[in-house]
């Protein structure tokens, strides 16, 4: 099995360090913060936003679990430019989604407009070019959340996972001794 990319927090800061458009940081940190996927970044809408900017209804794809979740206060300011920049997109008027490109004609931005953006930055941070896909996020997400302590019960909720199995790719890249005790949880309810 081919070990899980993801970026360490000193490659997430230099990623955001080169990223100078709004909309583009609003996009990675969703990606970041939320464990999107691509397609679900392209698929959220402006009914999915909380009129106050405080909730955002994630829509997963791939049978995942939709859920609605907190926005951070910096995500909330960043998306606060965001939607005032969108407005002057001439494909803004009539668009439904929270993404757009000045060319998006009443659709969203693509993932393959996404992609490249990812591709275009991480040179610039000198991130390495197999990671050079904006997917690592998702990895990076989860990767963050078990160093912060949280368990794959909750990253099996956060991701939208509808198996266990999704998640459990993630303890193979933690330290040996951290990922046994994890799988003692999962496998018998309880720690021996």
């Amino acid at each position: 099995m081919e070990k899980v990319k993801y970026l360490t927090s000193q490659e997430i800061k230099q990623f955001f360090g080169v990223v100078k458009s709004v909309r583009d940081r609003l996009i990675f940190s969703f990606l970041y913060h939320y464990g999107l996927r691509i397609g679900e970044a392209c698929s959220i809408k402006l009914s999915d936003l909380h009129p106050q900017l405080i909730e955002i209804k994630i829509p997963r794809l791939k049978g995942g679990i939709s859920r609605t979740y907190s926005i951070s206060q910096p995500d909330a300011k960043l998306l606060s430019k965001w939607l005032k920049i969108r407005k002057d997109y001439p494909s803004a008027e009539g668009n439904q989604f929270l993404f757009i490109t000045k060319r998006s004609l009443n659709g969203p931005m693509s993932a393959i407009n996404i992609q490249k953006a990812h591709a275009r930055y991480c040179p610039l941070a000198g991130i390495d070019k197999t990671k050079a896909h904006p997917h690592v996020w998702r990895h990076s997400c989860a990767i963050s959340l078990l160093e912060a302590g949280k368990d794959v019960f909750f990253i099996k909720s956060y991701l939208g996972h509808r198996s266990l199995q999704s998640s459990l790719v993630y303890l193979e890249i933690m330290p040996p001794e951290w990922a046994k005790l994890q799988r003692s949880v999962v496998e018998t309810g309880f720690v021996l």
